[in-house]
């Protein structure tokens, strides 16, 4: 496999020392060691539910109220708690990742 030009020999002892001060660092092997692995398997994004789910909601309000339908109420009614319940997880998720960045409770918060 082609990568490029090849090194100088400068610039493979200039990337050999940066290698060595890399493999030395005990806090940067620390935290590599420690930093979770990705999962295989993906999940589907949030966000695409969540505007999936509030297409069909403002689909399905328009026929409802179009047609005194009760089967269409209810639909409408079932798929406004999939998005709420799906925006409270992705709001969760959010919040959660947010707190473990800024590294634990917010200010305001004992």
């Amino acid at each position: 496999m082609d990568e490029g030009p090849a090194l100088s020999p400068h610039e493979r002892r200039i990337l050999a020392d940066i290698e060595q001060t890399l493999e030395t660092d005990v806090e940067l092997q620390r935290t590599l060691r420690s930093t979770p692995r990705r999962r295989l398997i993906a999940r589907p994004p949030l966000a695409g539910i969540i505007c999936a789910l509030a297409v069909l909601c403002l689909g399905l309000l328009v026929a409802a109220t179009a047609t005194p339908s009760p089967t269409l109420i209810w639909c409408f009614a079932l798929a406004w708690v999939s998005l709420l319940g799906t925006t409270a997880l992705h709001l969760r998720g959010w919040y959660s990742k947010r707190r473990a960045r800024s590294g634990g409770t917010p200010p305001d918060r004992p």
